[in-house]
């Protein structure tokens, strides 16, 4: 797994999406789902939740054919869903019935609000603590299962940690992280917009605990009159939600680096394999879905797709293991380490956005050349209003009233157009 990189004091970058307008919010947040989709440039976008990130065989068909009634591009996101471009209008009764069917879309009044982000590896790492599936399902089943969640807005996340830490840099609204406590099951600790509280649960009480933050939040915000779509948009904010739960907030003692997941092959705990895979700048066709349908139905159960817009394949048989490196590779998708495509990002982009004012996936494609697995991590917005951009970025190029704004270690540089905003990151990338 992984590489470990660091993310500022907050857990974001300077400026990011969230950050805009945040203390403007008044009404609801509209993210798209898969009933009801977002007119893009190129077409309608239909989202759809990934719970944990995992999709069998026949889902990944399923979201294949849904491409079908669109331009056939499918993208992972940086929350480790899926989204579905250049649909047609009324697609979303046609992908309601499709999903519906392969069990994608549990709850249509819920569908907005399963966002739920976990370790590909659930638990199967040597620094995992414990297996996070059953804990993911849990919630996600309880989730569906209240009426009164089904008005949280689409942005709000919750994170399930398996004792790794790679979720820790998400910032998630809610997270589940599991620690040792003395010799017995590991417990989970609640976190609150990425402060710890002092509440601790067993695994059979981790998704319970979580809808208790969702419900508070909910009460907050309607105390407040406020339009807010994340915790950190409260009133007081991870405090006053701590203080409606009846928990106290912790100093933050856990100083390491956060993992980050990577492509390449792994040993399990159990002595089987996870064999990952990059997909670049998140990107996928509906040819590749099919081909990793096949692929999945070679190697295990399914696959694993993750914030880092990866796709990974777990409880690999050792004697198996080079052979999914390969057919992950024949997909089109990158399952060495090293590459310059590890955590460089863009958004839509010119052509699919009609706010965006420059081709940055062109761009941000030429700039593999100039980068390398250990570069930081790198997003290119077509706008300010920088869709996409992670919370780890440590370099931004932003399109922008006719310039490309571009940000690195603190130092804000603007560039006439692309090519030069290559040439400044090229210059200050190390040889």
């Amino acid at each position: 797994m992984p590489t470990r990189r660091s993310i500022d004091a907050n857990g974001f970058s300077s400026g990011g999406p969230d950050a805009v307008g945040a203390a403007m919010r008044t009404g609801a947040d509209a993210c798209p789902g898969v009933v009801v989709t977002h007119e893009a440039q190129d077409g309608h976008l239909a989202r759809i939740r990934v719970p944990g990130g995992r999709l069998s065989a026949g889902q990944l068909e399923a979201v294949a054919e849904f491409s079908a009634s669109g331009n056939g591009i499918v993208e992972i996101t940086g929350r480790g869903n899926l989204q579905v471009r250049g649909l047609v209008s009324g697609c979303g009764a046609v992908g309601g019935r499709l999903l519906d069917a392969a069990g994608l879309l549990p709850s249509r009044e819920h569908e907005r609000v399963r966002n739920i982000v976990a370790n590909p590896l659930a638990g199967r790492h040597p620094s995992s603590l414990v297996d996070t599936d059953v804990v993911v399902d849990d919630l996600d089943h309880r989730l569906c299962a209240d009426a009164a969640l089904g008005a949280l807005p689409g942005r709000f996340l919750f994170a399930v940690d398996d004792g790794s830490g790679v979720l820790l840099g998400q910032r998630a609204d809610v997270t589940l992280v599991a620690e040792r406590v003395g010799p017995g099951t590991p417990m989970f600790r609640l976190v609150l917009d990425g402060v710890r509280t002092d509440e601790r649960v067993g695994a059979d009480q981790a998704g319970a605990a979580a809808l208790a933050a969702a419900h508070a939040f909910l009460k907050a915000r309607d105390a407040h009159a406020s339009g807010a779509w994340r915790v950190s948009e409260l009133p007081g904010g991870a405090a006053a939600l701590a203080g409606r739960l009846g928990v106290r907030l912790e100093p933050d003692t856990d100083r390491r680096e956060i993992p980050v997941i990577r492509p390449g092959i792994v040993e399990q705990r159990d002595g089987d394999f996870a064999v990952t895979a990059l997909a670049p700048l998140g990107r996928l066709t509906r040819e590749t879905l099919h081909v990793l349908a096949a692929v999945v139905r070679r190697h295990g159960d399914g696959v694993r797709i993750s914030p880092w817009r990866t796709l990974t394949l777990v409880d690999v048989a050792p004697a198996r293991r080079g052979a999914a490196r390969r057919d992950l590779e024949a997909a089109g998708l990158v399952a060495e380490p090293g590459s310059g495509w590890e955590g460089l990002s863009a958004c839509a982009g010119l052509g699919a956005c009609a706010k965006a004012n420059a081709d940055v996936r062109v761009a941000a494609a030429r700039r593999v050349l100039d980068r390398d697995g250990e570069s930081p991590a790198e997003h290119w917005s077509g706008c300010e209003r920088r869709c996409g951009e992670s919370p780890a970025v440590a370099v931004s190029a932003v399109a922008t009233g006719g310039r490309i704004v571009v940000s690195r270690a603190g130092v804000r540089q603007e560039a006439a157009d692309s090519g030069e905003a290559l040439v400044l990151l090229a210059a200050a990338t190390p040889a």
